[in-house]
């Protein structure tokens, strides 16, 4: 299961984040996940909240945005949505296209409470 290795990694940036900030209350974690990206939103979303409960971030909202993924052929121009990342063009059948959105995963951004002066 190696979202939850993913979720360890994505709290240890949090962690980093929030001290070089000096940041005040975090209140959520926003997340992007590709469509393609071989990410399970469950497995992750609950791996991401198990480890969180270890840490000071225990109860903080965790959203996922889901990208749907896209593709480009280079022989026709054809953009299209890619069942996988070895979908031929489906006007031209070439399987010269790249993917322009679906694989992503990165942490968005984090909402701070800011802390009073």
């Amino acid at each position: 299961m190696h979202e939850l290795s993913l979720a360890c990694s994505v709290v240890e940036l949090v962690e980093r984040e929030m001290r070089r900030h000096g940041c005040g209350r975090l209140c959520a974690i926003e997340m992007t996940v590709g469509g393609l990206s071989g990410i399970d939103d469950d497995a992750f979303s609950y791996s991401l909240r198990m480890v969180l409960e270890r840490t000071p971030f225990a109860g903080v909202r965790v959203e996922i945005h889901r990208v749907d993924p896209a593709a480009r052929c280079d022989d026709c121009g054809e953009t299209f949505r890619p069942a996988s990342l070895y979908t031929p063009c489906p006007r031209c059948g070439s399987y010269a296209a790249r993917l322009v959105s679906g694989q992503e995963f990165r942490l968005s951004s984090l909402i701070v409470e800011e802390g009073k002066e």
